[in-house]
């Protein structure tokens, strides 16, 4: 069951909202299962569950290098591969992730 934020439906009228879900795949099993009719999750795991996905929050993930280190040959090889283009499709599969600026280096600070 797909429950949208602007039918409003009563806390009361959800199944499992007491239930205690300890990780992402807990809350689709909860799901498919019928234990609950809703959770908190991520869209790649809803999509390998087969499962509807609204998007409450979008955030922003970044991998901080110290500067010293940004030159150096293992961590310039992370970024390639962070930006490789079979990485980036691996990810675009996942769904649910921005991946525009994968391997790239945002800021200097």
């Amino acid at each position: 069951m797909l429950i949208y934020p602007q039918e409003r439906v009563p806390f009361q009228n959800v199944k499992g909202l007491d239930h205690i879900a300890h990780n992402h795949q807990d809350v689709a099993l909860s799901v498919t299962s019928g234990i609950a009719d809703a959770g908190i999750s991520t869209a790649s795991i809803a999509a390998a569950f087969g499962l509807g996905f609204i998007p409450l929050h979008q955030a922003r993930y970044d991998l901080v290098i110290l500067k010293e280190y940004l030159e150096q040959s293992p961590v310039q090889q992370f970024l390639n591969i962070l930006g490789h283009r079979l990485v980036r499709s691996q990810l675009e599969v996942l769904g649910g992730y921005d991946i525009s600026k994968i391997g790239e280096v945002i800021a200097n600070i």
